[in-house]
Order: structure tokens, then C-alpha cells, then sequence
């Protein structure tokens, strides 16, 4: 049994380790991240000191295509926030790429006003593509920054910058930031850590000491930062006046494009339908700077042990449990999982979710499908074995037990035997023909199987024109003793009905002569490994083949045993004590005449 609940579980493990090799490969790595996203980007509350004043539709009815004021705009808006140094914003960070000189006028202007104030902060922007590098033992391609675009020259010696790439994952969903790259053999750094080197005065230590990307840790959705979708912080609105600078003393001010048509929103991790625009994506990456919330993703070899483990957990279920424990244990550990990886998240780890879930619905699901399957195949063998023995309700009870109730190595047991034979019947068949002969035979050998099947026996084998029953095997069978001597009265009381039809075919008389006893005898699975036969051997059987010799026809003999068991419930006639072939001493004999 051991052997076969570790095998099992092998089984079962079998193409469960196919999401180790899927995971390996990353297949399906979107739908992770996906899952990733539902479970670990909830929000939270914004940095009531992070504000962001959007290029959007109102400003640009207002003054126009934002290339026709870009830079005079920005002057204006610049004064208007470090016009007076005791209100000024700690920061101001401008999402947009001011590249190369334009109007020399609107290009001064916005360097002078970059100037009353040493708090602002720009972007500069990566082309990353592959280069061919030697390294020393061979030539290999390898990704790279081909062109790195900064401010122009004379606002460059007035603000600090930083690269506003965020990349997209192979889904088109931003989930991921990049702290720094390298452009050559310098070290640049991302737009919201130059925002935060400026504010609090150093690097955020998850960009000093890792060049890898980062997970975001989404707090704000789409809109949070600006305000609203309808009504946020206009950039005309505070470029003109309308909204007081005081609003933004001491704080974080981030500008950037707030119109669909400036094309600068993404779809990201804490919401799937509605687009983030550029600007506040670098204010939730900054924001998770500012409270130090570092999301560390496991490398891949961890998150295969992960896996792994729980694929071991679920095949050391199947080896000691059953069903119930196994549909149990796989909810457990699936809930248990889902919550510790939440958990996990909020230690700063980011578990995957996928696979390991995956591998334990997969192990589960192939477990039960096998069962299933399995249970189908000991059903057909069981059927197959006592289909023709025993009637439609035992095949039923013992499909319900299953093979192990039964315990067909062999066992011990008190059961009840008969044995019927078709008295006279050599002489009938050598007057007719032998297809009337087996006519005849198979209407007797019917009535004696409907018998022992109307009392729940087990019809054990047909030995020419005798048949053998058992009671009480394969399943129990309460009663069974009564049930046995009744069989044989049926017999004797059916056979009046065929001896009517014989004799409209011959002269012939035929009857049954039936012998009963019970006793212990062992049952099981017997014979070779080319042919076995589920059957009951011992002297309890024997008893019952040799009483049964004794008995004419239309007679039930049964024995001293079967007499006291069931004396107060037939009538019975002593026939005294006589000797039975193959037995020593003399038996009491019994006749059995009817129900009392």
C-alpha cells in the first residue's frame, strides 16, 4: 500500500513539474505579473507634499500647442513659483525634455528663471539599442545606451536632470523603474532620484547600491497626485496666478504633459483600464523613495525552490493522506501561500504567484483525475471478477467498499456453502439432442442462479450440471445461514415448474439434490497467475459437496452446524448420522422441509 500511495505520488508530481519547467522559461510570465499586480498594488495615501500641476487641455486652450510656449510658458510658471524665496517649493521637477536651443529669447528666459531658485529639476532622455563590444575572449552584442539627449546648455548650468525613461514590461504595462544606467562609463541616475537627491540632499540608497530595476510600489492611482480627472492643478492655472504659490511652500512641485494628446501615458501595475500619465508615475517612484519602500523581487532560482517546495508538500500529502485530506491540505496551502505572499510584500519581497499556486491546483487537480481513473479501472476489475457471480445490489455494495474491503489475497471467514446437482439429468441427456440438452441445462442452472441471487449469495462456480454458492463472501451478508437454506428450498420449489415443462418433451425425471453447511473456510483469490478464480476451499466446503451426494432428488440436507443455527426458523427431519465420503467421523444429517 505504501508502495503505491509513492507511486502515486510521483505521479501526480509528473506534470505538476511541468509549471518548473514553464517557470524556468517564463512562460506564462505575463500572467504571473498580472496576478502579481492584482494581489500586491492596493494604493495607499499620497505624500500630502508631492503635488502635480499638469500640462493639460485647459492650458492649452488657454496659450495654445505647447510647442509654441513650451519654454516661455514654463519661464512664467517658474516665476511665479520662486518669485518670493520664503514660499518657494523645496523641489520643482519638470517632466519635459528641453533639448537643444529654440527661440533664443524663450531659451534665456527659462534659464534665468531656472536660476532664482537652486530647486529645479529635468529630464534628460536614454536610447538604449545593441552594440557589438569585445571583452577580451570575443565579440558579443550586448544592450547600451546609443544616445543620451540633456537640457540645453544654458539651462544645464542652472538645474539638475535625470533620465525619464521607465520601461515598459512585455505586457505594455509600466510595473518596473530603472535607477541608473550607465552612458559610456558615467553613472546617470532616473528622474525622481535627481528629485530626491535634491530634497533630502543624497541618494535614495536603493539607487546608490543597485544598477538592477526596481518593482514600484504604486501608491497613487490615476489622478490621485493632480487632484481629479476633471479639475486638478492647472499649469495656466498657476502660471497666470490663479492658484497661489503659497499652496506650494517647502513642498515637491512636479510638472509634466496632462493631455491625451501630448502622448505620454501608460497603462501600470495599480490599474489596468485607466492610463497613468507620465508625470505621476515618476511622482509614485519618487514617492516610494521618499518612505524607503523597497519591493526586492526573488531571483529566479528562489522562486523555482518556492515552487518546488510546494510541489514536495503535496506529494508527501498524497503518500499519507486520502482525498479529503489532500482537497484540504491544497486549500490550506494555496491560502496560506496567497496570504504569506502578501505578507512577504509587505516586508518588502515580491513573491511570485502564478506557478506556485499553479503547481498546487495542477498536483491536486492530476491527483484527482488519477483517483478518478483509478477508481474507474478497480470498479471494471471488480465487476469483471464477480459481475457473473453475484446479483446487481452485491456488485453494487462491493463497487461501494472497493477491493480492499474485500481482501482478495485470501482470508478466513465463517460463510455458508451450497451445493445443488440436476438429479437424473445423464439419463436426459442421453435421450435428446444435444442442443435440447443445453436448452434444459441452462434453464436449471438459471433457476439456481436466480436463487442464490434472490438471497444475496455468490454464485462460486458451475461444475457441469452442479453449481456451488457461498454466503456471507466476498461482502458480509447478515443472515446468511438462513439465506442459504432458503436458496435451497427456492431450488426445490422452482424446480416443480420446470419438471412441468420437461414433461411435455420426455418421460424423464430430473430434480435437485442440495447440500448446505457453514462454517470457517478460506476465501479468496485463488489458482495461478495465468488463471485464478475468486472461490472458498476447506472442510466446510467439502462438507457441503458431500452432503449435497447424499441428497435425492428434491432434497436439502444440510448439517448439525446449519441445523442449530437456524432450527427455531425451518422444519427440519432428522435422518440420523451417516458416513460422508472423505470425512472420519459420522455427520447428523438434516433434512429441510420448509419455512416455520
Amino acid at each position: 500500500m505504501k508502495k503505491d500511495r509513492i507511486s502515486r505520488a510521483a505521479a501526480a508530481l509528473a506534470p505538476a513539474a511541468l509549471i518548473l519547467v514553464l517557470q524556468g522559461a517564463g512562460v506564462f510570465s505575463g500572467t504571473d505579473m498580472r496576478l502579481k499586480d492584482y494581489r500586491y498594488q492596493k494604493g495607499g495615501l499620497i505624500d500630502p507634499d508631492i503635488y502635480v500641476i499638469g500640462i493639460d487641455e485647459e492650458t492649452m486652450i488657454k496659450y495654445g500647442a505647447w510647442q509654441n510656449f513650451s519654454r516661455s510658458g514654463t519661464a512664467r510658471l517658474l516665476e511665479q513659483l520662486n518669485g518670493d524665496p520664503d514660499l518657494a517649493p523645496s523641489v520643482i521637477g519638470l517632466d519635459v525634455g528641453f533639448f537643444g536651443e529654440t527661440n533664443p529669447e524663450a531659451d534665456q528666459a527659462l534659464a534665468e528663471a531656472a536660476a532664482l531658485q537652486d530647486n529645479v529639476v529635468t529630464t534628460s532622455y536614454a536610447t538604449f539599442g545593441k552594440a557589438i563590444e569585445d571583452d577580451g575572449g570575443g565579440f558579443s552584442v550586448k544592450e547600451q545606451v546609443v544616445t543620451y539627449e540633456q537640457p540645453y546648455d544654458a539651462l544645464k548650468e542652472n538645474v539638475s536632470w535625470g533620465f525619464s525613461n521607465v520601461p515598459l514590461d512585455s505586457d505594455g504595462i509600466v510595473r518596473h523603474s530603472m535607477g541608473r544606467i550607465l552612458v559610456g562609463e558615467d553613472i546617470r541616475y532616473s528622474f525622481a532620484a535627481e528629485l530626491y537627491r535634491k530634497y533630502v540632499g543624497d541618494l535614495p540608497s536603493q539607487v546608490s547600491r543597485r544598477e538592477s530595476m526596481s518593482y514600484i510600489p504604486f501608491t497613487g492611482k490615476p489622478y490621485d497626485y493632480y487632484g481629479s480627472e476633471t479639475a486638478g492643478l492647472s499649469f495656466a492655472a498657476v502660471a497666470d496666478g490663479e492658484i497661489p504659490a503659497e499652496l506650494f511652500a517647502g513642498a515637491i512641485v512636479l510638472v509634466g504633459p496632462y493631455s491625451t494628446g501630448m502622448m505620454d501615458s501608460y497603462y501600470t501595475a495599480i490599474d489596468h483600464a485607466v492610463p497613468m500619465y507620465g508625470v505621476e508615475v515618476h511622482a509614485n517612484i519618487l514617492q516610494a523613495m521618499l518612505e524607503d519602500n523597497r519591493k526586492t523581487e526573488l531571483p529566479k532560482a528562489a522562486g523555482l525552490a518556492i515552487t518546488a517546495v510546494l510541489l514536495l508538500v503535496m506529494a508527501g500529502v498524497s503518500i499519507t493522506g486520502k482525498m479529503k485530506t489532500r482537497v484540504f491540505a491544497a486549500a490550506v496551502l494555496a491560502a496560506g501561500y496567497w496570504i504569506g505572499a502578501g505578507a512577504a510584500y509587505e516586508n518588502g519581497y515580491v513573491l511570485p504567484l502564478l506557478y506556485p499556486l499553479a503547481a498546487i491546483v495542477v498536483s491536486l487537480v492530476f491527483y484527482v483525475a488519477e483517483s478518478y481513473v483509478r477508481e474507474r479501472m478497480a470498479k471494471k476489475h471488480l465487476q469483471q471478477i464477480f459481475g457473473k457471480y453475484v446479483s446487481g445490489q452485491v456488485v453494487s455494495n462491493i463497487l461501494k467498499e472497493g477491493e480492499a474491503a474485500l481482501k482478495l489475497g485470501g482470508q478466513k471467514k465463517d460463510i455458508a456453502v451450497l451445493f445443488v446437482d440436476i438429479r437424473g439429468f445423464t439419463p436426459l441427456s442421453e435421450s435428446l439432442p444435444p442442443e435440447k440438452v443445453v436448452e434444459i441445462l441452462n434453464q436449471y442452472l438459471e433457476l439456481t442462479t436466480s436463487a442464490v441471487f434472490g438471497n444475496e449469495g455468490t454464485v462460486d462456480k458451475f461444475i457441469g450440471d452442479a453449481t456451488m454458492a457461498i454466503y456471507n463472501a466476498p461482502m458480509n451478508l447478515d443472515d446468511y445461514v438462513y439465506r442459504a437454506v432458503k436458496t435451497g428450498l427456492d431450488m426445490v420449489e422452482g424446480a416443480k415448474k420446470l419438471e412441468k415443462k420437461l414433461e411435455q418433451i420426455t418421460d424423464k425425471k430430473v430434480g435437485f439434490g442440495i447440500g448446505v453447511n457453514c462454517g470457517d473456510a478460506v476465501i479468496g483469490n485463488i489458482g495461478t497467475s495465468r488463471r485464478m478464480d475468486y472461490t472458498a476451499i476447506g472442510n466446510t466446503v467439502n462438507t457441503a459437496a458431500r452432503l449435497e451426494s447424499q441428497a435425492k432428488a428434491g432434497e436439502v440436507l444440510v448439517s448439525e452446524e446449519v441445523y442449530q443455527r437456524v432450527k427455531d426458523r425451518f422444519i427440519f427431519e432428522y435422518l440420523g448420522e451417516r458416513k460422508l465420503k472423505g470425512i472420519a467421523e459420522e455427520a447428523k444429517i438434516y433434512r429441510a422441509k420448509g419455512i416455520k
